[in-house]
């Protein structure tokens, strides 16, 4: 027998595209569910499972209270180790406007695990939310001990991924000297979803990342969050090269 696909995939293939074709042009609203609903001959909820797969490709964003709008290509986030390139940001071809809030939080057991200090510890959290236009690129929470340093950070960076945290505590002197980094893909926290307006099923890279100063204390430590199809890692090793073999 053949595949019969869901009626919501083929309206989203359809709306997938019309917008190739420019029916719907970057930074346009598409039109209202209903709508939609009517032009397909489909229930306002089916119509609704085809833009949340839209939405989970990166094609469109819903804007509370406005509707769905088609976004433009986004520029992606490379994340690397490599020193050669930056630390740990490739740098951007388009600009990316960058908002950051402080606010001081107690060290949760989580937390507490992650920067090796008791539960309550006081802890300065820095949060970078990058935009392309008006859209929601990545967001980074950077967590810094009270006791390590307290910084001043103005509303706007340079980093999306809050290097400039760790620029300010170099400058004071704090200088890491080890990072450890872990990454994973998964799905979304509710959070995450409405400050970066993407689906449920958006598939995103989650880095962990904690930076010790020689004496091994954690002085900061940081959580990215970068929507999958927008991002990558890449990581480079450099092997060492025999002086005798390098003359040849």
């Amino acid at each position: 027998m053949a595949d019969v696909k869901h009626r919501h995939e083929e309206i989203a293939e359809a709306l997938r595209a019309d917008i190739a074709a420019g029916t719907y042009p970057a930074g346009k609203a598409l039109p209202a569910e209903t709508q939609l609903a009517h032009r397909f001959g489909a229930s306002v909820p089916t119509v609704r499972l085809a833009l949340g797969r839209l939405q989970n490709d990166g094609l469109i964003e819903k804007v509370p209270g406005n509707g769905n709008y088609v976004l433009r290509p986004f520029e992606r986030i490379t994340y690397t180790n490599d020193k050669s390139v930056t630390d740990g940001l490739t740098p951007t071809t388009t600009t990316l406007t960058v908002e950051i809030t402080t606010t001081e939080v107690e060290a949760d057991v989580q937390l507490s695990t992650q920067l090796r200090v008791p539960v309550g510890t006081r802890l300065n959290r820095y949060v970078f939310l990058s935009r392309q236009g008006t859209s929601p690129h990545s967001l980074a929470q950077v967590y810094v001990p009270c006791s390590v340093a307290e910084l001043t950070v103005p509303p706007t960076g340079w980093s999306p991924l809050g290097d400039d945290i760790r620029a300010q505590l170099v400058d004071r002197g704090i200088r890491p000297t080890s990072t450890v980094v872990h990454i994973a893909a998964r799905l979304p926290e509710p959070s995450e979803e409405r400050q970066l307006r993407i689906g449920s099923g958006t598939a995103v890279l989650a880095i962990r990342r904690r930076s010790m100063d020689a004496d091994g204390r954690v002085i900061e430590a940081a959580v990215l969050v970068l929507p999958g199809h927008r991002s990558e890692a890449v990581f480079s090793t450099h092997m060492p090269v025999d002086e005798a073999e390098a003359k040849k």
